[in-house]
């Protein structure tokens, strides 16, 4: 056992920074948006002090009557120094502030952590006991606050397709470990290209029969109110299918549905008028 603790802390981080880095789904951090936040409420306290600071050096020579200080109208014959090192401390401050504003801002849009992502994460970890501490695998525990930056957004049928093992394992989409990857048996890589090209073709092989499907059918179906049934079990097919297979917004799976809608209407036009 202690060999065995022994092999597993001398693989440790460089085994588990290379296994991160080596695919975007591995590659989960914390978000600390708390802490983030208390940061920047105590810059923003910091930077009101300094403003309090320079309104009170500006309002002293009209209190005090003194013309001299009271002047304000030039910068260049300033006739308070510490008015001027003051805007050169907020400017410093101000830079800061504005830098870890933006930061934050982008880091805060980050989607959290998919359930999967933190998978495999706890599943490195099962797979090489000892390798990390303990204590520092609470991270990738600790809820909304656990990002995947370099995860892009996908469809939910993609992600359906991606949790059917034997598919996903399959050789025709497995591929040999890259020499920037890790070489172990508990982990598998897939070739993108080759799944988005199944993923595209499914999707498209599935929207031909929800097109060419409900054309044939109507042909052979005479009652109305059977035909309307039809075309409205195929546009909430349709509709189901647009919202997860694409990452459209809602307003756009619905103009979809409704351009798809109107196609089918067609169809019930033409059937009908045939019928007759």
């Amino acid at each position: 056992m202690a060999a065995q603790k022994d092999f597993w802390r001398d693989e440790g981080y460089p085994g588990f920074s290379k296994w991160m880095a080596s695919s975007d789904d591995f590659l989960v951090l914390r978000r600390f948006g708390q802490l983030n936040v208390r940061v920047l409420l105590l810059m923003q306290d910091r930077i009101v002090r300094k403003e309090e600071e320079l309104a009170n050096i500006d309002a002293h020579g009209r209190l005090h009557g003194d013309d001299s200080k009271a002047d304000s109208s030039s910068l260049r014959k300033e006739p308070l120094p510490e008015r001027e090192a003051i805007l050169d401390e907020l400017k410093t401050m101000l830079h800061e502030y504005n830098e870890y504003i933006l930061a934050f801002s982008q880091i805060k849009g980050w989607r959290s952590a998919q359930d999967r992502q933190v998978e495999n994460i706890e599943n490195w970890f099962y797979n090489h006991p000892y390798a990390i501490d303990s204590k520092e695998q609470e991270f990738v525990r600790a809820g909304r606050d656990v990002v995947a930056p370099a995860s892009k957004p996908k469809p939910s049928v993609r992600v359906l397709m991606e949790r059917c093992a034997p598919l996903l394992h399959s050789r025709i989409f497995r591929v040999k470990a890259k020499s920037n990857q890790t070489q172990s048996g508990t982990t598998l890589y897939f070739s993108n290209t080759r799944f988005d090209a199944f993923v595209t073709f499914t999707v498209i092989a599935a929207g031909l029969m929800l097109l060419l499907g409900p054309m044939w059918w109507l042909q052979f179906v005479a009652d109305p109110v059977k035909r309307l049934g039809i075309i409205t079990g195929f546009v909430l097919l349709f509709t189901g299918l647009l919202a997860s297979a694409t990452v459209a917004k809602p307003f756009e799976v619905m103009a979809a549905a409704a351009a798809y809608t109107a196609v089918l209407m067609v169809f019930l036009q033409i059937g009908g008028s045939a019928s007759k």
